[in-house]
């Protein structure tokens, strides 16, 4: 007997795995979530009995006591996963001796999974620009040398047009050469020399190296510090990389002017360096994947500004996070370790 077609709508729009089993235990129908979690194609997965399936026979003492457990560890195909899991028996409008399961991931687990798919897809990346990228730029150099001789022929010659033509070739050049050293930066060794770093310090350099690039976006810098020295164990370059990416991220997010705010803090036992803007903010559905590589909403962006100021930040054992508003603005958060005043960094590397 079908499932009614109300019944149907509802299962497809709850936020989790969801199924439905009769009483020999089969599979009479699952939702969307329940075909990815579970591995379990929707057109060859009805019918199937459920403690037969690899990686399910878990569910077959639920379903016969039609009660619930939750925060048990159950093989999920493919991974492990810690699940929380409810059985109900369903009125007999649903249908005689059906019962209704719902399956939801853990948030740790998820976001394990979630930054194990990011992670790999870093590491697949570095491993094709170790092997590429110095292969693209021998030609590329050599491209670069003689668009330059032909620039400076047309120049002598008063020839405009090829004059316009070379300068254009030679900026797409210099953009081609800015992905390839973000290539690097992710294909590079992460080991990095580490001191003690004075984040309050960082931040006034950083407010002088963006004052130039503020003035010509018409955006307001404001610095919010302590009146004390913020030390973490960092490398202070890269640091700065990531804030000087973040306030650019900032200023283009604010075509038409308005204020960054960069703050410095303590929190407990760790420091806290807040970037906020007044810009366009970032829309819900980007939010999960700002961090990705290769995603951006700019024309001329390459996606790799986030993933590779996410990987510093992690280097430093530290946390970038993100809160938006569309139409009010964007923050980043930025939390690492604190390190007393008085730490010498004897003997560490």
């Amino acid at each position: 007997m079908p499932l009614p077609a109300l019944l149907q709508v509802v299962l497809d729009a709850i936020p989790g795995a969801a199924l439905i089993a009769d009483v020999g235990h089969r599979v009479v129908y699952l939702n969307k979530c329940a075909e990815a979690l579970l591995a379990l194609p929707r057109t060859a997965g009805t019918g199937r009995r459920l403690p037969n399936t690899p990686g399910l026979a878990w569910l077959g003492p639920l379903l016969q006591n039609q009660t619930a457990f939750k925060g048990e560890q159950a093989s999920i195909p493919g991974r492990p996963a810690t699940v929380l899991v409810d059985a109900t028996p369903l009125p007999p409008g649903g249908g005689p001796g059906k019962t209704l399961v719902i399956i939801r991931e853990t948030p740790g687990t998820c976001e394990t999974a979630l930054r194990t798919e990011q992670l790999e897809s870093l590491a697949g990346i570095g491993e094709i620009a170790a092997g590429a990228i110095h292969e693209i730029r021998n030609p590329l150099t050599s491209v670069s040398g003689f668009i330059q001789l032909m620039r400076a022929r047309a120049i002598r010659q008063a020839d405009q047009t090829t004059t316009d033509y070379c300068t254009l070739i030679a900026e797409e050049i210099g953009h081609i050469n800015s992905i390839l050293s973000d290539f690097l930066s992710l294909a590079r060794s992460r080991k990095t020399e580490f001191t003690a770093v004075d984040i309050v310090q960082l931040v006034r350099d950083v407010q002088n190296l963006i004052y130039g690039e503020a003035i010509l976006s018409g955006v307001t810098v404001a610095v919010r510090l302590p009146g004390e020295p913020l030390l973490i164990r960092g490398n202070g370059d890269k640091i700065k990389e990531v804030l000087i990416n973040l306030a650019r991220n900032a200023f283009q997010a604010m075509p038409e002017g308005g204020v960054l705010t960069i703050s410095a803090l303590a929190v407990g036992p760790a420091v806290r360096v807040d970037v906020a803007d007044t810009g366009q903010g970032i829309a819900g559905h980007a939010m999960a994947d700002i961090f990705k590589p290769f995603y951006t909403t700019k024309e001329s962006g390459t996606g790799l500004g986030l993933a590779i100021s996410r990987r510093i930040v992690e280097d430093h054992r530290g946390e970038i996070t993100v809160s938006s508003e569309v139409g009010k603005g964007t923050v980043f958060a930025l939390t690492f370790p604190r390190l007393p005043s008085d730490d010498t960094f004897a003997g560490m590397q």
